[in-house]
């Protein structure tokens, strides 16, 4: 049985109506930001992949760059006060992680891809280890665990729109991503603004002190 803030945050949801905006949904997410050099090197490889003629729907703006720990999606407003102390503690138990973007790939159909890419290598285990507690954090408050096994990764664009199948060697006109490291000090919490860009926004963050 649902007890506590777990019971109000479902009941919310279930109840809402349009109208109702005493307590107006967010859609938010945890991530791992990325360092400012991390995401121009990223942002500079993109470009030339999509000066070479190599079509996605919508290509991520730079400052949207990170590492996704756990989507949480649309919540009421008021549940980010009872959550950020639960991500601190988690933060807390965790050291400063040393992570490098390197490669790309893409993720859903062979022929044409929902996602493209940048892959991670570094303290990956460690990262694995903070993205459960993460979510074991957000489940404590009824959030849904993610039933998927954790893939971390950089999203740079989504959709491919070319006219002919895809094929990994449209990635070999700019060549690899040329790898770049950073040591990532923290955790965050971002809310969406749909038809923004950037589109994320820090809503909460928390250092890793372990």
């Amino acid at each position: 049985m649902d007890t506590g803030l777990s019971a109000k945050i479902k009941r919310s949801l279930s109840k809402r109506s349009r109208s109702d905006m005493t307590d107006p949904l967010e859609r938010l997410f945890v991530a791992v930001p990325l360092s400012g050099p991390v995401r121009e090197n990223l942002s500079g490889w993109t470009e030339r992949l999509r000066d070479s003629g190599t079509p996605f729907h919508k290509w991520v703006h730079p400052e949207d760059f990170h590492i996704t720990l756990k989507f949480i999606g649309d919540t009421p407003r008021s549940t980010l006060p009872a959550l950020s102390p639960l991500l601190e503690q988690a933060a807390e138990a965790h050291s400063p992680l040393e992570l490098t973007a390197a490669g790309a790939g893409t993720f859903g159909p062979k022929d044409a891809p929902r996602i493209l890419w940048a892959g991670l290598q570094g303290d990956l285990d460690a990262l694995q280890t903070l993205q459960r507690d993460v979510e074991a954090a957000c489940s404590s408050l009824g959030f849904e665990p993610e039933d998927r096994p954790y893939r971390p990764h950089i999203t740079l664009a989504r959709r491919y729109t070319g006219g002919r199948k895809w094929a990994r060697e449209l990635l070999d006109a700019p060549g690899e991503p040329p790898s770049a490291s950073w040591t990532a000090e923290e955790i965050v919490v971002y809310r969406t603004h749909m038809g923004r860009s950037p589109m994320y926004e820090r809503a909460g963050a928390f250092a890793l002190r372990g």
